[in-house]
């Protein structure tokens, strides 16, 4: 193994769990990315098959893949463990029997270089391993692939809201591109469910993510096989996981009691997961249901427990929506008032307008006037000039005429 380098563009942690049929291809899929600045650190999680020896043999032929084998403990631990280890600046989380696309790596993390993302979302198609397993679970052929589109980069609380809402949230991390040191800022860890550890995760991702975008490729292949913790059901730890991830879900809700519509986003989130807990326990065997749901400390007791704590939390979440009703209101209120001072205004620059208008005509009328005037001053100047000229000539004249007058006596 390869020490020298210390630092990678995208560490790609894989935990391994008896997959020895699988883990190679998923290995080849990597190593097979034209992204090549990476490291793959494999976690051995107990593996009782020969998923090791693979892992070993790999580790071997590539400096840029790291082999850590431990008890059994479960997914979410040797996640966390691979993250304390990793040397990259993104992290890619890469379940060891499913597939990525030649170009996944280079393109998330073309985006998120692009603009300094926290995490980066993304979409995959599903395959089926036999006929029989696509017939049993048709769901997953458009499981991973959102409704809507998500244009821009967004803050993570409103990317939330906004997919929440939309039914748009995809809890797998193998969906997800995260930044180092995000993670580590925040101290984002996976909880100790044995099921279900991505949900509580990826919600603590993206409302604490700063610039997250969520894009439609679809980048990553989901193998749906028997024998996998998508097929398969072990009820007490599934009910004891669903458990630990509404508490989870209702400790967020205790922290943002200012913000409303993230509460109802969050309120939504608890209510689907109850309604997967019930679809759960009606598929458990008669002979299991009296063995452990019914003894305290059980799942179906603490579900009680939690199912009663919901029904106190219902009234506070009617408080928050008679609030949120409340504020709807005083905001309807105000942009009512707001659209009367617009009119108000509209109104009074209409006047206003008017005036002007009215101004201008008689600036216009009186220029006229006055042009008119001294035009009018001018003629009148010109006549009485004129007049006084004629005056002048009518004087000459009747001097002309007295003249004679007096000459023609005088003759007689």
């Amino acid at each position: 193994m390869n020490t020298d380098k210390k630092e990678y563009g995208i560490s790609v942690i894989m935990p391994c769990y008896n997959t020895e049929q699988y883990v190679e291809e998923t290995l080849k899929s990597v190593l097979n990315q034209s992204f090549k600045d990476y490291e793959i650190i494999c976690l051995n999680d107990g593996s009782t098959d020969g998923t090791l020896e693979i892992l070993k043999r790999y580790q071997q032929s590539y400096p840029n893949i790291r082999v850590i084998s431990s008890e059994n403990h479960g997914i979410a631990y040797q996640r966390n463990t691979g993250v304390q280890c990793a040397q990259g600046k993104y992290i890619y989380y890469m379940d060891s029997d499913d597939l990525l696309k030649e170009n996944c790596l280079e393109t998330l993390y073309q985006y998120a270089e692009a603009d300094n993302l926290d995490v980066v979302y993304f979409e995959a198609d599903s395959f089926y391993e036999t006929k029989e397993i696509e017939e049993a679970f048709p769901q997953f052929l458009t499981l991973y692939h959102r409704h809507k589109e998500y244009d821009g980069i967004y803050d993570g609380r409103n990317l939330y809201i906004q997919m929440e809402n939309a039914g748009d949230i995809k809890m797998s991390v193998g969906l997800q591109f995260t930044r180092h040191q995000f993670l580590l800022d925040n101290n984002i860890k996976f909880g100790m469910e044995r099921y279900f550890e991505d949900n509580l995760y990826t919600v603590k991702v993206t409302l604490k993510a700063g610039k997250a975008r969520c894009v439609r490729d679809n980048l990553y292949l989901r193998r749906v096989r028997a024998n996998s913790t998508m097929t398969t059901s072990e009820n007490k730890t599934r009910f004891e996981s669903y458990l630990e991830v509404v508490r989870g879900l209702m400790q967020i809700l205790e922290e943002e009691k200012q913000d409303f519509v993230l509460q109802e986003a969050i309120y939504k989130r608890i209510r689907g997961t109850f309604i997967n807990v019930y679809k759960d326990y009606l598929k458990v065997p008669e002979e299991e249901k009296e063995e452990f749901f019914g003894e305290k400390g059980s799942p179906l007791y603490l579900l009680t427990g939690m199912a009663s704590f919901m029904n106190i939390e219902e009234v506070g979440r009617k408080k928050v929506s008679e609030k949120l009703k409340k504020t709807y209101a005083e905001k309807s209120e105000i942009n009512a008032k707001l659209q009367r001072t617009y009119a108000e205004k509209s109104e009074i620059n209409a006047k206003l307008k008017k005036a002007y208008e009215e101004k201008t005509e008689r600036g216009e009328k009186l220029k006229k006037l006055r042009k008119h005037l001294k035009d009018t001053k001018a003629e009148l100047e010109e006549k009485s000039k004129r007049l006084e000229q004629l005056e002048q000539e009518k004087k000459q004249l009747e001097k002309h005429f007295l003249g004679r007058f007096v000459l023609e006596k005088y003759n007689k």
